[in-house]
């Protein structure tokens, strides 16, 4: 049987597909329960106020309460799950809770920056950036924690890379974090992005797709561009801005 075989701009339309859909399947898991939930707390509300029972009656009174107290139990369940699912780290809390200070920093840099040089040698892949685009000097000691989880997204997304074998990885550095918060000010999650630029063959590319949806290991797309690579072997760049989400 003859394997099927795509143009390079059908493959590349697939792989825009794909990224696409990675952001549709953030907003179903991420966005939508909160919006159902806020319309149905809303119908609930409108519900009493032309209820004129619901003014005087006790008993009308505490079903509203259990109602409201079911709903919000639902939502925070929901969003549990949907942390869960959409976490980048397994261990997320430890991450995020754990002391750390600056000699645990550049420790845990130079073990790993050594550990992927040693991968990569031993996989043929050519890792350019052996500094990880991470600079070891500190300013300020709040901002450990912060440098420890980029390095920990930095690292992540580079044995991603790797381990789908890319051809070689151009480039790799992390960006600035941002904070997201509900409309009521609490917490939501960090989003750690990091610029990545990778030279990949098409097969590789789609497990690379994949591997991102999957379960402690889904990374966000911020942005992406693919052209033509330098080689035969790799006949596809990637240049991509990718995030990890790390949840309280």
């Amino acid at each position: 049987m003859t394997p099927l075989r795509l143009s390079e701009r059908t493959q590349v339309a697939l792989i825009l597909f794909l990224t696409l859909g990675a952001l549709g399947a953030t907003w179903y898991f991420l966005l939508l329960p909160q919006s159902r939930m806020k319309a149905e707390n809303a119908s609930l509300l409108r519900q009493l106020e032309h209820n004129n029972s619901a003014h005087t009656s006790i008993p009308s009174l505490i079903k509203a309460v259990q109602v409201e107290i079911a709903n919000t139990n639902r939502l925070e369940q929901e969003w549990t799950q949907t942390a869960e699912r959409l976490a980048t780290f397994a261990n997320q809390t430890a991450l995020r809770r754990t002391e750390v200070d600056r000699i645990d920093f550049k420790v845990e840099l130079f073990k790993t920056r050594q550990r992927l040089v040693e991968k990569s040698d031993k996989l043929g892949i050519q890792l350019i950036p052996t500094d990880l685009g991470i600079d070891d000097a500190l300013l300020s000691r709040d901002k450990i924690r912060e440098h420890m989880l980029q390095l920990k997204t930095v690292e992540k997304l580079a044995d991603l890379t790797l381990d789908r074998r890319i051809e070689r990885l151009v480039s790799i550095s992390p960006l600035p974090p941002a904070a997201y918060k509900s409309p009521d000010g609490k917490f939501c999650f960090d989003e750690y992005p990091v610029r990545v630029a990778f030279d990949v063959a098409f097969d590789n590319l789609y497990s690379l797709f994949q591997s991102v949806f999957e379960e402690n290991h889904v990374f966000a797309f911020r942005n992406i561009r693919i052209e033509s690579g330098p080689r035969a072997n790799s006949p596809v760049r990637v240049n991509a801005v990718m995030s990890a989400l790390v949840f309280e």
